[in-house]
């Protein structure tokens, strides 16, 4: 038996149930307009509330990005000289120190104790530096990209450190990193750390796989020379 045939007299004669609902939701606002009215307010305290937090977030990013700017400029005239004195040096920390204790969870913040970090380490205060790198780990600057740079930051700092295990592990991880634009200087490092160590076969084997990692490197010559120099030694 076939389906019996709705007309549209019919249709218009079934409730629509969006209008009989916003038809029940008008009468009850009518008969409660305290309520409504206060749940409004509600309503529009909590929209300027969270504007106004995007509005003061953003202010905050631009103006630590200005005051990093400045202290980079000032930092990058310094790097420029032959021999910066230490009080220049320690105003170039206590600029970027300044920065990113006000603004830390923003970039200019975050970039701020990256380049206080640099400063500590060229003032050879390595395990201040090592700490500010450290905490770098967890910074959005290593989840926008930075992480290869941090890394190498560490590494070197433990190899000044003359913790050279550690210095490895890190060089070790970047060289494995076909993405990071520091593989070819963790290739290098690895051989030079271990020199330091005075494992001299170990530096001639990782001198070696730098040449074939890289064959037209600027400092092949070099290597070449270390290479004969340290299989000498023996």
């Amino acid at each position: 038996m076939a389906d019996k045939k709705i007309t549209r007299k019919e249709l218009l004669k079934e409730p629509d149930e969006f209008l009989t609902l916003s038809t029940k939701i008008i009468r009850h606002a009518r008969l409660n307009p305290r309520m409504y009215g206060a749940a409004f307010a509600a309503l529009i305290v909590i929209v300027l509330a969270v504007l106004g937090w995007f509005a003061y977030s953003h202010q905050q990013e631009v103006r630590s990005h200005e005051l990093f700017e400045q202290a980079y400029t000032s930092y990058e005239q310094l790097t420029n000289q032959s021999s910066p004195t230490p009080e220049q040096s320690d105003k170039a920390f206590q600029e970027f120190d300044r920065i990113a204790k006000e603004y830390p969870s923003r970039t200019g913040g975050e970039m701020a104790l990256l380049y206080s970090a640099h400063v500590l380490y060229k003032k050879q205060d390595y395990k201040d530096a090592l700490e500010r790198y450290s905490r770098l780990q967890s910074s959005s600057l290593v989840q926008h990209g930075l992480g290869p740079l941090v890394t190498y930051h560490l590494a070197m700092t433990r190899m000044a450190m003359k913790e050279y295990d550690q210095a490895l592990a890190l060089f070790d991880q970047l060289s494995k990193d076909t993405l990071s634009p520091y593989r070819r200087e963790a290739y290098s490092s690895i051989a030079k750390t271990y020199e330091l160590m005075g494992k001299n076969k170990e530096a001639v084997q990782a001198y070696k796989q730098y040449l074939k990692m890289f064959p037209e490197a600027p400092d092949a010559s070099f290597v070449k020379t270390r290479i004969m120099d340290l299989s000498a030694k023996g």
